[in-house]
């Protein structure tokens, strides 16, 4: 009987999904295009503003509770956000309740449609990663957006954990942080695991707990290392107290 619960709660899911990025999502970017004709500016904080409330969308029209606990940073600086990664809803999850950042994604999702178009609003880059010499060029262009203003957010494990546990960060994940003195949000994650579980293509029904840390800056660190092994033991910190049950402060969703 649990089976098929979860058969059709996650047959709900991706219709959910596919009515809303595909035909809603159609919607906004007419709007978003016709505003754009006047003012690019504006045309792109309103798209970007309803792919926030995408994000928190995807777990209200779940039935997905939501604990945020913590406050993103009110500063003129930029910063990257370093996330745990426990599940394909960590996405939608960072950009509801953290900020609609970018993406240093695979190219593969730009000839995507309606997906392209979202990541082109984000600002997101896309990544040919067997291609060294267009490799290099992106990052460059990952770095010269970092420099405008805009946040990208960084999963350094480099695929999701099973179990929920931060699993070792990857080697130089922080360079870019590091090397240009980018000021770091570390983001703990727990409970995503547990709704959709890595290699599986059933969702289940189970809260989800997100602690937002306070800034770290590269600054203070004598290598990209020590840097790497502070933010990745912070993160974990707020995975192991979540885990144990363990937070001193409420959380609002």
């Amino acid at each position: 009987m649990r089976k098929i619960f979860e058969f059709f709660y996650t047959l709900y899911f991706l219709i959910g999904a596919f009515v809303y990025i595909v035909i809603y999502g159609a919607i906004v970017l007419f709007v978003g295009f016709v505003i754009g004709l006047f003012n690019k500016e504006v045309s792109r904080k309103f798209v970007v503003k309803q792919i926030e409330i995408f994000g928190r969308m995807t777990f209200k029209l779940l039935g997905i509770k939501v604990h945020v606990f913590g406050k993103k940073p009110k500063i003129d600086e930029n910063y990257i956000v370093v996330s745990n990664h426990q599940s394909a809803l960590d996405i939608p999850l960072i950009i509801g309740f953290v900020e609609p950042v970018a993406f240093i994604a695979k190219k593969e999702l730009g000839k995507v449609p309606g997906i392209n178009w979202f990541l082109k609003y984000l600002r997101s880059v896309l990544i040919d990663r067997g291609n060294v010499r267009k490799t290099a060029m992106s990052l460059k262009e990952v770095i010269r957006k970092l420099n405008e203003g805009v946040h990208f957010v960084l999963f350094p494990e480099g695929t999701r954990s099973f179990d929920g546990k931060v699993l070792d960060f990857k080697n130089r994940s922080l360079e870019i942080a590091y090397k240009y003195k980018i000021k770091i949000l570390p983001i703990s994650i727990w409970g995503a695991h547990k709704v959709l579980r890595k290699k599986s293509l059933f969702i289940k029904r189970h809260p989800i707990y997100i602690k937002i840390h306070d800034l770290v800056d590269p600054n203070i660190f004598d290598s990209e290392k020590v840097l790497r092994e502070y933010v990745k033991s912070v993160v974990s910190k707020g995975v192991e107290d979540f885990e144990r049950g363990i937070w001193d402060e409420k959380g609002d969703n």
